[in-house]
């Protein structure tokens, strides 16, 4: 087939010699006519026939959909073609440093989507990114903090909390990024100030006194505090003072914690989160290095 066909004229193409052709009444307005009709087994199907010249530029063509107010074209298609590729190893080094640099531009321009898919998704994308670097280095160490500091700018400056919505699917902004924050405390290259600087992103969204977390958010948020406590480069003291400065003594919300729905929202998140560190770390006793069960018993019963 020439390189000059399109690469969704590839795919239905090979959808179609697979005669398993789904119709739609209109297809998506973020990619080709005809490339979201298909169904998922023709997805998949599609997925392995894309040439080695061409998956480089479908890839970056899916990340405008990654903004596609309809969840089976954004989430259902658009990102778990990306995670498939990716994940199958089909992206090379170049093709990868060209997502990034375009998601890492979605993220910072996060606020300017009106909608808010942008930010999440591409939060999300980018921690499939960050996984391909995990189990097969490409980055360089600035690149890997670069991610990191961008995450930590997009959940600073966080307002959108919405999580699930049974009409218009997933945003989830906090729980995509900590599954960035995730994969990045997973690497083995990973070093004490980058650690550092995903506890210090972790914590900005560990409590909220505007929103208390519903879908999952602080379970998310805990698992890259608990990898990186197994990585044995914090002491038990350095993590109980970490967790018990996440509500300082000074905080005025502390005063009266039972008249003010601000102090109970931050309350709230503040114990599922020690309970999610607890369980996790309780489950895993004795089959890694560091253990967060006491610095997050210590930070339940400091709670008011």
């Amino acid at each position: 087939m020439s390189r000059n066909v399109p690469v969704f004229v590839c795919l239905m193409l090979a959808a179609l010699s697979a005669g398993q052709m789904k119709a739609h009444a209109q297809p998506p307005a973020c990619i080709p006519a005809g490339l979201a009709q298909l169904s998922e087994e023709d997805r998949a199907i599609a997925l392995e026939t894309i040439a080695p010249r061409n998956i480089g530029k479908f890839a970056l063509d899916l990340i405008p959909c990654l903004e596609d107010p309809d969840p089976e074209v954004r989430d259902g298609f658009a990102y778990e073609s990306l995670s498939k590729l990716m994940r199958a190893g089909r992206l090379k080094p170049d093709m990868l440093q060209a997502m990034k640099a375009s998601l890492l531009s979605n993220l910072a321009a996060a606020d300017e989507d009106p909608k808010g898919f942008r930010g999440p998704f591409a939060a999300l994308v980018l921690a499939e990114v960050a996984r391909t670097d995990r189990i097969s280095p490409w980055m360089t160490e600035a690149e890997r903090s670069e991610l990191i500091a961008s995450a930590h700018a997009y959940l600073g400056g966080l307002t959108d909390y919405r999580g699930f919505d049974e009409t218009e699917g997933w945003r989830h902004g906090v729980a995509h990024t900590a599954d960035l924050l995730m994969q990045l405390s997973l690497n083995p290259a990973l070093t004490r100030p980058q650690a550092e600087a995903i506890l210090a992103a972790v914590a900005l969204q560990v409590a909220p006194s505007t929103h208390a977390y519903v879908f999952g958010e602080s379970g998310r948020l805990a698992a890259p505090v608990v990898y990186l406590s197994r990585r044995d480069m914090f002491s038990e003291e350095e993590w109980t003072g970490w967790l018990l400065g996440l509500w300082p003594a000074d905080d005025p919300l502390r005063q009266n914690v039972y008249g003010s729905v601000a102090a109970l929202m931050k309350r709230h998140n503040l114990n599922a989160f020690a309970n999610e560190i607890y369980v996790a770390s309780a489950a895993s006793a004795g089959e890694t290095p560091g253990s967060l069960e006491g610095p997050a018993l210590a930070l339940m019963s400091e709670l008011p």
